[in-house]
């Protein structure tokens, strides 16, 4: 089976074609996902093209899972999925965090 890739994914290759060339990583033409980072320099050079290029951070909780181009690929893939305050259960939230329906207003002549 052949998996067809989006416009989005197409345009992702080629930023990160371009980022591999930018960073002088070698990689083998037909398998450069699976290209593992030789040191931390230059995963560090890589993941910062990525952010300066691609326009998204990568939260310091997921630098350990970045072992290879495909685990920063599948990363910048990934839709990102932000949740509505209104729609989050008490129960994610923290104990210290609490959300208020109502708008509280002071009168403005109020000391």
């Amino acid at each position: 089976m052949v998996h067809k890739m989006t416009c989005h994914q197409r345009r992702k290759c080629c930023q990160f074609s371009l980022i591999l060339s930018q960073v002088h990583l070698q990689v083998d033409d037909n398998n450069w996902r699976e290209t593992k980072f030789p040191d931390l320099a230059t995963k560090f050079n890589f993941l910062t093209s990525c952010i300066s290029q691609l326009n998204r951070d990568i939260p310091s909780s997921q630098l350990t899972y970045l072992t290879c181009i495909e685990d920063v690929y599948k990363y910048y893939t990934t839709p990102v999925q932000r949740p509505k305050y209104i729609e989050l259960r008490p129960q994610s939230l923290p104990l210290n965090v609490k959300i208020v329906m109502q708008s509280i207003k002071k009168p403005l002549n109020q000391t």
